[in-house]
């Protein structure tokens, strides 16, 4: 898919919330984010890792990004640490925003339109082995500490039952197993796989609402957090492990992701401050428009 095509699919969305006699745009949005999600995305994330190259950047790319993770959540939380205008529901929401990024939503059609499809295993084990998984633990955690809930069982379940995670674990055995896929088989993952993208940027497209941006000069900070300090994060750390080549521009690409969507749903459950996640979202996502490409020229530089 083109990054015409894309930008296309991203303004049909925003288009929808203005034609009123058009279903609900929150409705349209969660049934399709949920179809991508459980139904398509697990093929995507089964051939992606099914053509995986084996070896070391299977575990350096997830260390790479748990780590990026939390050096941003902890430069946002000696900053936040300043700001006594903040409510602890705020604070938190905003520590969510600039520590978690938007990996497969936006990553893997940028991924795949800037890099190839070859490239997609590296947000794929970006979000479903580090940045999920850390976001219903890690994340809740910090949620937690500013509320009056308690921890239970059910976050945990967020992570297990993930379709996507276990289709990467089903590509990843059927990777190591030597098997190899029929043309009948991989031509149906990849109308599932190809389908997926713009599902995705049409999403994005729906979640997208002006009327956030008001807040903008408080959340510039974030922004700066999410789009230039956890892409040179994630530069050093991913050197300093040896990713090399179109890995390691991919890993940079993914770290520069705008806030994670899915914040919003961690916020909402928890009572943070959840006008301050969809307002963060808004704007780093916005700006990514612009610091995207400076990323992808600077990592074909830098790799």
């Amino acid at each position: 898919m083109d990054s015409l095509a894309a930008v296309g699919c991203v303004g049909l969305g925003i288009a929808w919330r203005w034609v009123r006699w058009l279903p609900s745009s929150d409705r349209i949005r969660r049934i399709v984010a949920e179809t991508a999600f459980v139904a398509l995305l697990p093929l995507l994330t089964f051939r992606s890792m099914a053509r995986a190259p084996a070896g070391s950047v299977l575990w350096h790319v997830p260390l790479v990004a748990a780590l990026t993770i939390g050096c941003v959540l902890a430069v946002a939380a000696f900053w936040l640490q300043r700001r006594a205008d903040l409510d602890p529901r705020s604070r938190a929401a905003l520590l969510l925003a600039a520590a978690w990024g938007n990996v497969t939503y936006l990553g893997i059609p940028v991924l795949t339109t800037t890099l190839g499809p070859e490239q997609v295993f590296v947000a794929v084990l970006f979000d479903f082995t580090a940045s999920t998984p850390l976001l219903w633990t890690l994340g809740v955690a910090v949620a937690l500490a500013q509320t009056a809930e308690s921890f239970h069982g059910l976050v945990w379940q967020r992570v297990v039952f993930l379709p996507p995670l276990w289709a990467a674990i089903a590509g990843l055995l059927w990777r190591f197993s030597g098997g190899t896929l029929s043309p009948l088989a991989d031509g149906i993952l990849g109308f599932g796989a190809r389908a997926v993208i713009p599902l995705m940027m049409f999403v994005l497209g729906l979640s997208l609402r002006w009327e956030y941006l008001r807040q903008w000069r408080m959340l510039l900070p974030v922004a700066a957090l999410k789009l230039l300090v956890a892409p040179v994060v994630a530069f050093g750390l991913a050197m300093a492990v040896g990713i090399s080549g179109a890995t390691l521009r991919a890993t940079i690409l993914e770290a520069a992701m705008p806030t994670m969507m899915l914040v919003l749903v961690v916020a909402e459950r928890f009572g943070l401050a959840t006008d301050q996640v969809a307002a963060a979202i808004a704007l780093t996502t916005l700006a990514s428009a612009l610091t995207l490409p400076l990323w992808w020229l600077a990592s074909a530089i830098l790799a």
